[in-house]
């Protein structure tokens, strides 16, 4: 017999799910059958799996030890476990927020949100090594919960990037970034477009498509005539974004904008400057290649920056604006201030 103690990660979740997870490699159906042979019990009672558990609680599970190591091999494995020393960039001052629930980090620009293939590094891995390094974190506790990235930026996005430390940490997470609270939550971005835009306003029009691998968005007026080419891609929703022109620098040709995000699409910032025909600086996706070399041949990506979030305890985390933007916008960040005061106080 084996028995489990029920940790602060674990707790608020339902025991199935917790069994689920402990015997990842498992069919859901082998977790089903245990609980009512009472092969698994909670407290020393029969339990069908639907209870929450609570810190504290005690899972028995009545296997023989060869059996649990057997049913769990594969989830037992020693885990490569990420070092600090292999994310350099995850300074002390990229740490924008912490407390023991979440961990919010200013994401430079060229690093990943999440892996793509296993030889990556990632943020995500960045936050464990971090975690692991203060010793918050332990292998052990992995088996059964995994702090993780909560908003993806893309490769060349910088900014705020959320990152839960415990479950609590993860839900609160997930209620902040959910399209649900988009009336209310604060999620600011600052972007340099091409050409003087003086758009200016909720933009809430727009229909919104993805491609079945998540790297291509399209959207349209609502209402309109739908492009042939997403007809594959299942119905649209509807996107969200307030927009206000901060600066302009007419001998580039171009305007520093700050965008609130209602909803949260992928690339919906991108794809919604696109459309209007002011496309983001830089974007090498929905961006406008010949402007983009004639201005600076040597652009990392698009010039997006994730500037300012809200969080439930109302906190307010800012990340700096980098220096690729203040290179066109010296002034950006007291610009953006100034007009996210005028929005959210009516000053």
């Amino acid at each position: 017999m084996r028995e489990l103690i029920v940790g602060k990660n674990e707790a608020g979740q339902k025991l199935k799910k917790y069994c689920f997870i402990y015997f990842r490699e498992i069919p859901q159906s082998f977790t089903y059958k245990m609980l009512r042979k009472k092969n698994i019990l909670l407290n020393e009672k029969r339990a069908s799996g639907e209870e929450i558990l609570k810190e504290g609680d005690k899972i028995q599970m009545y296997f023989a030890e060869e059996t649990l190591s057997s049913l769990r091999r594969e989830s037992e494995k020693k885990l490569i476990l990420p070092k600090l020393s292999d994310y350099p960039w995850l300074t002390p001052d990229r740490i924008l927020y912490e407390d023991e629930d979440m961990l919010i980090l200013n994401k430079p620009v060229g690093v990943l949100s999440q892996k793509s293939s296993p030889k990556d590094k990632s943020a995500n891995d960045a936050v464990l090594a971090y975690l692991l390094e203060k010793g918050e974190l332990t292998q052990d506790m992995l088996e059964t919960f995994r702090p993780s990235i909560c908003n993806r930026l893309d490769r060349n996005t910088s900014g705020v990037m959320s990152a839960s430390k415990t479950r609590k940490g993860a839900r609160e997470l997930s209620n902040l970034y959910s399209e649900k609270d988009g009336r209310t939550t604060q999620k600011f971005y600052l972007t340099v477009v091409h050409g003087k835009c003086q758009l200016k306003g909720h933009y809430d029009r727009l229909d919104y498509v993805k491609s079945r691998n998540g790297n291509q968005a399209f959207v349209w007026l609502h209402g309109g005539r739908r492009p042939q080419e997403t007809l594959k891609y299942g119905d649209p929703t509807k996107i969200w974004t307030e927009l206000y022109p901060l600066d302009y620098n007419a001998e580039k040709n171009v305007t520093l904008m700050l965008c609130r995000l209602h909803t949260g699409k992928s690339h919906q910032i991108r794809v919604t400057m696109q459309h209007y025909k002011f496309p983001v600086v830089g974007d090498p996706k929905y961006g406008d290649p010949k402007k983009n070399a004639r201005l600076d041949p040597d652009l990392m990506g698009q010039l997006l920056h994730a500037f300012q979030i809200k969080l439930p305890n109302e906190v307010i985390v800012q990340a700096p604006v980098p220096d690729h933007i203040k290179s066109y916008f010296p002034k950006a960040e007291e610009k953006a201030l100034k007009q996210i005061k005028s929005i959210t106080q009516g000053v």
